[in-house]
């Protein structure tokens, strides 16, 4: 029998997931029947919108319960319903308020690092992984009318996804990027004033969402995308300004890529300290960072070899302290799905990393003119026309091709900064 016709819950006693499991937890039967059922649907209320009253009438009205533990602005609820199983008119209507910006739907546990971020109107933001975009809308609804946040995503393919949820959401603030989150330019040359990292990671705390990770999830996946946690981590904690906040999210229960990439970025980080979630996020059923774990070979028990010192449980007091700041949430205890979130904030007086040597710096004049098809701020030409029709326009507008975006005054000193058109605009 292959794999893909093994049972699920055979797949997940059988698990090498449930094994490490096992060594994480003194209860690992409370965990794996906390961890196989599907997932509730889901959804959280767009503030932004004039009816936003309506769409939570509607949803009180076909059962959905309000989620306790949810820090607005907007509400969060859970339907009565399994995700993707919605039937007859009920099934329109949340189709009809998920396209129009009404309403996201969006996993419970996901919606946490955004909270925890709590960005301020009129701040500039970067949510450093941002596909599909449920944060990025999230982020934008904590903003308000004021301020940016900057989406960005590596993958081609995933832009695509991005901008169609900015886009059906329909607030004034995102902006989507296209970066590696390793090498994203310091715009604004002051920095963000939170960044969010929500990296890649194997997933261990999906299995309610993605119930393949039964079948394939081992330690060495965590392994091999430490480095690159870490290096993410690292970049945020480098483009966060003083005084701001970086929220570290993982959908992973696995330490090598929760805190021990919190430990290692601490360990290179000067002025740069954790700040407790459990007081962020009172009324999540969560519990305190670990100090310690052991390594695991891909049979999922204690491993015999060594492992990276990054990797290890951190040594020097003065981070192991911290670690528990951070927050573990369980599938069984949320009755959702698994996660790990820390904050880090850097002090008003953390030094300054020194700006990466570049072989080639453009000046302004070199750079070449941004094509018709790139957003711009409407030109004046193209303003009288519109107002000569319309009236007077409100400000903020910006021209892309033939269509009209809104903005924000935040969106549009970054496009005017320095550092953007020396790097390109067409870039960001």
């Amino acid at each position: 029998m292959s794999q893909s016709e093994v049972p699920w819950d055979q797949l997940a006693r059988e698990s090498i997931l449930l094994q490490a499991v096992s060594v994480w937890r003194d209860d690992p039967e409370n965990w794996l029947a906390g961890s196989f059922d599907r997932l509730p649907e889901t959804v959280r209320v767009n503030p932004l919108r004039s009816d936003s009253e309506w769409t939570e009438g509607w949803l009180e009205g076909i059962g959905s319960e309000r989620i306790g533990w949810f820090i607005g602005p907007g509400s969060a609820w859970t339907l009565p319903f399994n995700r993707g199983a919605a039937e007859g008119d009920i099934r329109e209507m949340l189709a009809d308020l998920h396209e129009t910006g009404r309403l996201t739907r969006q996993e419970a546990v996901s919606m946490l690092p955004a909270i925890a971020l709590d960005a301020q109107p009129g701040e500039v933001v970067l949510d450093m992984c941002a596909s599909p975009g449920s944060k990025t809308t999230q982020i934008s609804e904590h903003l308000g009318e004021a301020g940016a946040v900057f989406a960005n995503e590596v993958v081609n393919s995933r832009v695509n996804m991005l901008v169609t949820n900015v886009q059906r959401h329909g607030s004034r603030t995102p902006v989507v990027v296209h970066h590696d989150g390793r090498y994203i330019p310091r715009v604004p040359e002051s920095g963000f004033d939170r960044i969010l990292v929500d990296v890649p990671c194997t997933g261990s705390g999906t299995t309610r969402k993605n119930p393949d990770v039964w079948g394939k999830w081992l330690p060495s996946g965590g392994r091999s995308l430490h480095d690159l946690q870490v290096a993410l981590l690292s970049r945020a904690v480098a483009l966060v300004k003083p005084g701001g906040r970086v929220v570290y999210a993982t959908c992973s229960l696995d330490p090598v890529e929760d805190e021990a990439v919190v430990a290692e970025v601490l360990r290179n980080s000067e002025g740069v300290d954790m700040k407790s979630v459990m007081e962020l996020l009172p009324d999540v059923p969560g519990e305190a960072g670990r100090t310690d774990w052991p390594s695991l070979d891909d049979g999922g028990g204690v491993a015999v070899v060594e492992i990276p010192e990054s990797m290890q449980p951190p040594s020097e007091q003065g981070i192991a302290s911290q670690l528990p700041r951070s927050m573990r949430v369980w599938n069984d205890k949320i009755g959702g799905g698994g996660f790990f979130l820390a904050v880090l904030e850097k002090s008003e007086d953390a030094p300054e990393r020194p700006a990466p040597e570049v072989e080639v710096k453009m000046t302004a004049e070199e750079v070449k003119p941004d094509s018709d098809h790139s957003p711009r701020p409407i030109p004046d030409e193209v303003a009288s026309v519109v107002e000569s029709a319309w009236g007077a326009l409100p400000d903020d507008l910006w021209l892309r091709g033939k269509r009209l975006l809104l903005s924000t005054p935040e969106v549009h000193d970054v496009w005017e900064s320095e550092r953007s058109r020396r790097g390109g605009r067409t870039r960001i």
